[in-house]
């Protein structure tokens, strides 16, 4: 119905009465992208074909959504590429939904025959556009919409326009890179030619690139700065660094037979009564898997944190309890988490300060989390993993800085998703109060052996009674 000039940038739009002129549409902004239109492949074995692009922007940068043809023009589609996540999604007609006014973060509702949980509710406006397209999308075109998850890795899009009354409905799936394959036919920006560093826009310091498309952020390794890779804007200023990251930024490890490199180090960190608690986050990526995250946790070492699909978690005794995978997980804390330092790759608009809250759900030694902020909601699954595990994988020594854990505490909520992670203080409470309660039975005990009225304190050098020692003093 629409299609964008290549050469004047004029979008067409195609009328009963004939081709229409909208107007010139803006430049295309520099995004990460890594499909471009005329570009050809498979998904899953299903041919396919590029043929448009729509850009879009919420306010914190712009993102890309490709109109893409399946099956030799049998069956038209759409396909995205967001927090290291790809996304295909078909136009289904028919489908009744309920007003954007009247939805919420997690609520359930009915597309068909299936359920699906609200995990993004925003606005967008289109930035520009090129190729075919099924409508005309001019430059500033309000988009309200909503992104929702179903079970086995179902994926839907209610797009409610300028939220004038009318939408539609775009029912998919989310799929793993590695069932795609393309091949690069059609243009690439100038700025989009493979390169094997990027460079910081800063300082000039050439800078490794690690996941080759896929970051949105980089934190400089020379000069600490945090800059926009598609726009090569410097977004932020850092300090130098108080200590270097335990595992190496470009580091490759191998676990369970998959390939990850470390793309990337965080620091976040809470208040709590004033106090101030911090953990450190580092980023991986695999082609085959994605993105994953190792959290260093003062109280509660190493984890390991994998996505979780917000459909398939059972909130219905939330905030109390949450079940997941056939196991109940018991609130622990909750709190808010901001982030504090950055360095490598990351892929979203990270920004020093972000906040994000969070929810932390424990079973044994296993925490499900639940991180909620600027309009989205993600849950992630973390369970404890040995540093020499770690370190046999990233081939680093057994008695590096990763073994020893600095004093103090520091809550960790959720580490996955679109802003990342999070953490809980609410733990260092109770951690406090067991101790009070230790050092009142500790004084009791003292009091009545000073007394002499039998039972025997402990003290250096002594067993007839005496003080109490806490911590060697």
């Amino acid at each position: 119905m629409s299609k964008v000039c290549p050469y004047c940038q004029a979008s067409v739009l195609r009328t009963d009465r004939g081709l229409q002129n909208m107007g010139k549409v803006a430049d295309m902004a520099d995004t990460p992208c890594l499909v471009a239109v005329g570009d050809q492949g498979t998904l899953a074995t299903r041919p396919f074909e590029v043929m448009g692009r729509v850009q879009l922007d919420h306010g914190k940068g712009p993102w890309d959504e490709f109109y893409v043809s399946f099956d030799y023009g049998q069956a038209w589609g759409w396909l995205a590429f967001a927090q290291g996540h790809w996304y295909v999604t078909q136009k289904v007609e028919g489908l009744a939904v309920p007003p954007i006014s009247t939805l919420q973060l997690e609520q359930d509702i009915q597309l068909g025959q299936q359920y699906f949980r609200v995990a993004e509710l925003k606005e967008g406006t289109v930035v520009s556009a090129e190729g075919e397209l099924p409508e005309a999308s001019p430059p500033g075109t309000a988009r309200h919409y909503v992104d929702l998850y179903g079970q086995q890795n179902a994926f839907a899009t209610i797009d409610y326009g300028d939220n004038s009354g009318s939408y539609e409905v775009f029912i998919g799936y989310v799929f793993p890179e590695s069932q795609m394959q393309v091949q690069a036919l059609g243009e690439r920006h100038t700025k989009e030619v493979k390169t094997d560093t990027m460079q910081c826009p800063n300082c000039g310091g050439e800078v490794p690139k690690l996941t080759q498309g896929r970051a949105e952020r980089m934190g400089c390794p020379y000069c600490y700065t945090v800059s926009d890779i598609a726009s090569r804007q410097v977004v932020a200023q850092q300090e130098a660094a108080m200590q270097q990251p335990d595992i190496p930024i470009g580091q490759q490890g191998t676990f369970d037979g998959v390939q990850y490199v470390c793309i990337a180090y965080l620091r976040r960190g809470c208040y709590y009564d004033d106090e101030h608690f911090s953990w450190e986050e580092y980023l991986l990526w695999s082609q085959g898997i994605g993105f994953r995250w190792l959290v260093k946790d003062p109280e509660n070492g190493w984890q390991w944190i994998t996505p979780v699909n917000i459909a398939e978690v059972d909130i219905s005794q939330m905030p109390n309890m949450v079940s997941w995978g056939g196991r109940v997980f018991h609130n622990r804390d909750w709190g808010s988490a901001s982030v504090e330092y950055v360095l490598g790759e990351v892929y979203w608009k990270c920004e020093i300060g972000e906040s994000t809250r969070a929810d932390d759900f424990v079973d044994g030694n296993d925490t499900l989390s639940r991180e909620v902020g600027d309009g989205e909601v993600q849950w992630s699954f973390a369970q404890p993993i040995a540093w020499p595990v770690l370190a046999q994988g990233f081939n680093l020594p057994l008695d590096g800085p990763g073994a020893h854990f600095p004093g103090g505490g520091g809550g960790a909520a959720n580490y996955a998703g679109s802003g990342g992670s999070g953490g809980g203080c609410g733990q260092t409470m109770v951690l406090l109060i067991v101790v009070g309660v230790i050092l009142f039975i500790c004084m009791i005990g003292a009091c009545g052996a000073c007394g002499g009225g039998g039972g025997g304190g402990y003290s250096s050098g002594s067993t007839s009674g005496g003080g109490v020692f806490v911590g060697g003093k």
